[in-house]
């Protein structure tokens, strides 16, 4: 008994053509309209992701700079007046990033981005933080640096922080009235 065998027929690529050709035929345009945006929006995508690169590179090693510019001078453990601590705000070259909280100064030169000028916490820089810690602003407020006035939430707050900077900064010395 002879058993029938499937027999496969090979489509040459000219049939796969004529066929493709059949499914396309009257959208001839809107593909080639597709293929040519989609080429220009990947060559646009590429371009500008290769310039975002570029700027990003300049902006970290102008960053790099900026810092190793800043050499720091070595801070013997001390006690600070609130005049002294001032001259620690990132705006004269050469000398540390300093942030009072709660008596005591920590050298935040290596969060220079978020605490030197400019940084969104740059407000800090140079003086007695805990009150605007405490709030939750980056701007002193008229009673500045007073305490006195503070909700147990804002306690908690600036407990909190006080944490964070002796967890994270190298405690330098304290602030004297």
């Amino acid at each position: 008994h002879h058993s029938s065998s499937s027999c496969t027929v090979m489509t040459s690529p000219l049939d796969l053509f004529a066929q493709l050709r059949e499914l396309v035929k009257g959208s001839e345009v809107t593909i080639l309209v597709s293929i040519a945006v989609g080429m220009v929006v990947w060559r646009v995508m590429g371009s500008s992701e290769k310039e975002t690169k570029k700027e990003e590179k300049k902006e970290a090693a102008a960053g790099k700079r900026e810092l190793k510019d800043r050499p720091n001078e070595v801070l013997e453990f001390r006690d600070y007046t609130r005049e002294l601590l001032a001259q620690y705000n990132g705006t004269v070259m050469g000398k540390p990033l300093l942030v009072a909280i709660l008596g005591k100064v920590y050298d935040v030169t290596a969060g220079a981005d978020f605490y030197g000028p400019g940084g969104p916490y740059g407000a800090f820089a140079g003086r007695d933080a805990s009150r605007m810690l405490s709030k939750m602003q980056t701007a002193p407020d008229e009673q500045d640096p007073s305490l006195e006035d503070l909700l147990p939430e804002e306690n908690d707050t600036l407990q909190n922080w006080a944490s964070f900077f002796a967890g994270k900064y190298k405690h330098v010395g304290n602030l004297r009235d």
